[in-house]
């Protein structure tokens, strides 16, 4: 029996057909599916989310302390420039000579006046007898003694005289200081049975 009325399509209209209904379906899954792969662990925004909001790095802390470092060494070396200027300012009055209670080149200095000179005129105002100005600072041992630390000297029953460290190396220690017997001059206490017999303590009154 034949069938009647039915109608052929082209074979390009199927095609195009199909090619219509593929588009559709591949838009929707473009404009859906995108929005919930951006959210992926994998995504590049989400990647610039975690950098932003990321916490201090662990190693960041490296930066404060370079600057405290920094900082600190700056303070050293001030300390340290003015350490040696006090040493030099005291060497240069080597041969000044002693006299009691004096406290200026042109008179001649006892212990505590020489002192009380060079710190002053190197802008670290100072002045007092021995035993006054070994209540400044604070105690450093012998071993650690350096430039412009102060060392005092006496006895169980008082202290008798006070001498501005120059230099500590190995087992030298020499000092500046005006003499009784011989006015401003350098000595290594270190090699002297009189002076070592005598040393009480040091005292750094620049570091703080």
């Amino acid at each position: 029996m034949k069938i009647k009325n039915v109608k052929h399509f082209p074979s390009g209209s199927w095609v195009i057909s199909v090619l219509l209904l593929y588009m559709v379906l591949a838009m929707s899954s473009c404009s859906s599916g995108n929005a919930v792969r951006s959210k992926s662990k994998y995504s590049s925004a989400n990647k610039r989310t975690r950098v932003n909001n990321k916490p201090v790095r662990e190693d960041e802390p490296v930066y404060v302390k370079k600057e405290a470092r920094e900082h600190k060494n700056s303070g050293n070396r001030v300390v340290n420039s003015l350490r040696t200027r006090i040493v030099e300012s005291a060497t240069s009055l080597t041969g000044t000579n002693y006299r009691f209670g004096g406290k200026s080149p042109e008179t001649g200095f006892d212990c505590s006046g020489f002192t009380g000179y060079i710190f002053s005129r190197n802008g670290v105002p100072l002045s007092g007898p021995s035993d006054a100005l070994a209540k400044k600072g604070r105690n450093k041992s012998k071993e650690d003694l350096g430039p412009g630390d102060l060392v005092f000297f006496g006895d169980s029953d008082r202290i008798s005289h006070v001498a501005i460290v120059a230099s500590h190396n190995g087992d030298s220690l020499t000092v500046i200081h005006a003499t009784t017997s011989a006015g401003v001059k350098v000595d290594n206490i270190n090699g002297s049975a009189y002076w070592e017999s005598r040393f009480l303590f040091g005292r750094d009154i620049l570091s703080d």
